[in-house]
């Protein structure tokens, strides 16, 4: 995995709380449209703070079987207590790299959100995730196209964020616009019935015109690591997002989302 920009630990879930309340309602419709059922067995690669695993814990039922993998031991362990005050035990959740998945022919459904646009290798974790499949599994991806974020009205703030995020994700060796390559990427590792489909989660009040400044502050210190900004540019940015978000006048977007998935062949 290249080096995570976005800074983890109870900090990063708190955030990732956040992404998941917005995230709720798109990403209930995506496996619902996928066709998840009672009873099946279900793999979260890169499931960092555990919100999707837990929503498909409740779908699949006590007769089904959620696991959840994640390289943030901390996130993981906070993960755990949610499932324990949620009384989920058909949950499980395991300290692991994404890209190392060893599974083969497991699950009935593997999904991944907002994780291979920051490795290195997506291709490798992409092949993993299918062979973790039965066949005929089914394999969803959420992932990111942050060129498509918007802020209007212009808000030069909000357009040095999207341009620090994207640069410090490539540098590490991610890639923070993978979204449109998902559909080619999934049928070159083996997937048929590809389909696609693009939501933009935006707000104009509420918690979700919060992202922005949240996600700044989560990216600083690599941003400032690797010299892209000073530390008061970062601070006058995160100033300023926080100000926007409180404006009622302005819209805030999230990125684009490339909602993507198939069947293994």
């Amino acid at each position: 995995m290249a080096g995570y920009a976005i800074r983890g630990g109870k900090e990063g879930k708190e955030r990732l709380n956040l992404l998941a309340r917005v995230m709720l309602p798109t990403t209930s419709q995506l496996l619902n449209a996928v066709g998840i059922n009672s009873g099946m067995r279900c793999l979260d690669v890169g499931c960092g703070g555990g919100h999707v695993t837990l929503l498909m814990a409740r779908l699949v039922g006590p007769e089904g079987k959620v696991v959840g993998t994640d390289m943030d031991g901390e996130v993981i362990a906070l993960a755990r207590e949610d499932a324990r005050a949620a009384k989920l035990d058909n949950v499980e959740f395991r300290r692991a790299d994404a890209a190392m998945c060893q599974a083969t022919g497991e699950y009935d459904l593997v999904y991944a959100r907002f994780l291979l646009s920051h490795l290195s290798e997506p291709e490798r974790c992409l092949e993993a995730i299918v062979r973790a499949c039965n066949v005929k599994g089914a394999i969803v991806l959420e992932d990111i196209d942050f060129s498509g974020s918007f802020c209007y009205p212009t808000c030069a703030a909000y357009d040095r964020y999207t341009q620090l995020y994207q640069d410090i994700v490539n540098r590490r060796g991610g890639d923070a616009n993978i979204g449109p390559k998902l559909p080619g990427m999934l049928r070159k590792v083996g997937a048929e019935n590809v389909l696609v489909n693009v939501i933009q989660p935006t707000h104009l009040e509420g918690e979700g015109k919060l992202m922005a400044s949240i996600t700044m502050q989560r990216i600083a210190g690599a941003v400032i690591s690797d010299r892209l900004a000073t530390e008061s540019e970062v601070q006058q940015i995160i100033t300023e997002l926080n100000d926007a978000a409180v404006d009622s006048e302005t819209v805030m977007s999230l990125p684009r989302v490339f909602q993507v998935w198939g069947r293994r062949a």
